[in-house]
């Protein structure tokens, strides 16, 4: 694996209730990118994130595993934490040293009690977050009813979606790209004009999404009131803003079990999310005292420890 510069590498962690898809996320992600050749599933305990015995005799995540994803010039360090509140100190440790989180909500389960404790801990550290609604071609998935229930996690904060779901249950084809007004199926298929039953409620999200990227550049927001249309470029510099700082929280689909939505996720994380280099100065104590420690390729070296293992093979 090659080295890359700050401002090219993503610490993200995949958080939500015991079972939300995020293990199946990781590893899409993995396959996605050619990192794996074949996706393993959780039930079948063959994932790269659930490696211990344990694990896969539960068919449960017990602690953090770092995926190392590389996709389009940029590193992903994704971090796969458990789901039950047995082990919620590998989420915190773990939330503790990421820049980002991704929230799983279940299209089916909706917002369960480890959803709102992992919320928590995201506003603690005052993380900026992306919401996914997950397992979409599930039977009994409802989107809208997820999506009103996520929105209840922060009354401070506008819940927009960013993608629609492209049909529900076994239905489920893919998702309508708001940023690009198309309609996006499963990896490795070519993009395609939203189905015109969509069009009326993808035109109407989309100018929320617009409104609230214009909200988060004062250029941006006089070329909309203006009535000038803004590009996909423009709307993601602008939602970058605010996103960041909490105002708003993008809102994804997906089937990560088809690889359905996983590839948009990844370009909206380089795209949105910051990288370790936008971080605030952080105060240290040196040698000769307390020290002032700001993100630079060229700075002496600084490293957080926030989990060490014990292998009685090494």
């Amino acid at each position: 694996m090659k080295e890359y510069a700050t401002e090219f590498i993503r610490n993200i962690a995949l958080v939500s209730h015991g079972g939300g898809g995020k293990t199946i996320l990781g590893e899409a992600m993995l396959f996605c990118t050619g990192a794996i050749t074949r996706m393993g599933r959780v039930e079948d305990g063959n994932t790269v994130s659930d490696f211990e015995d344990e694990e896969i005799r539960r068919t449960l995540s017990l602690s953090t595993t770092l995926l190392p994803v590389e996709f389009k010039e940029h590193k992903l360090n994704i971090l796969d934490t458990p789901g039950y509140t047995d082990f919620v100190g590998e989420v915190i440790s773990t939330i503790s040293v990421a820049d980002a989180a991704v929230v799983l909500v279940d299209s089916v389960a909706g917002v369960e009690v480890g959803t709102e404790i992992v919320w928590e801990y995201c506003e603690t550290f005052k993380l900026p977050r992306f919401v996914v609604i997950s397992k979409m071609d599930r039977d009994n998935a409802n989107f809208k009813t997820a999506l009103s229930a996520a929105s209840e996690l922060s009354p401070d904060a506008t819940f927009i979606p960013v993608q629609l779901p492209w049909g529900e249950k076994s239905e489920f084809k893919g998702v309508i790209d708001l940023f690009n007004m198309k309609a996006r199926p499963a990896e490795g298929e070519v993009l395609e004009d939203i189905p015109a039953e969509y069009k009326e409620q993808a035109e109407e999200a989309r100018i929320a999404l617009v409104e609230a990227a214009a909200e988060g550049d004062d250029a941006l927001l006089e070329k909309y009131l203006e009535g000038e249309e803004l590009t996909a470029a423009e709307i993601t510099k602008g939602f970058k803003s605010v996103v960041r700082a909490g105002r708003f929280i993008p809102v994804f689909v997906s089937a990560a079990g088809k690889t359905t939505g996983v590839v948009p996720l990844m370009e909206a994380m380089i795209e949105i999310f910051p990288s370790p280099a936008d971080a605030e100065p952080v105060k240290a104590q040196g040698a000769s005292g307390e020290e002032v420690l700001e993100a630079s390729d060229s700075g002496p070296l600084a490293v957080r420890v926030w989990k060490t293992t014990a292998d009685p093979f090494v």
